[in-house]
């Protein structure tokens, strides 16, 4: 299970055998990353199975913000 955050409610975390998950929930939205590719599959996997979802995929906007993600860093606009 994740637990909340104490200063933001709508960011959660959950830590796993060494590894990270990230979850923000803003309205509508949710963007999530792990330090684990698998622990972001069956994050993915398990909201599908539980939530109408419409879009999956790499984040390039939210907020308003633009985020660009490359190999040596993440970069947000």
């Amino acid at each position: 299970m994740a637990s909340p955050g104490i200063v933001d409610t709508a960011l959660f975390k959950k830590a796993q055998k060494g590894y990270l998950l990230i979850i923000q929930i803003y309205v509508d939205g949710i963007i999530f990353g792990a330090t684990s590719k698998r622990m972001c599959k069956e994050f993915s996997k398990l909201m599908k199975g539980e939530f109408e979802m419409n879009m999956m995929s790499e984040l390039n906007f939210f907020l308003g913000l633009q985020i660009i993600q490359k190999d040596d860093g993440i970069f947000i606009h």
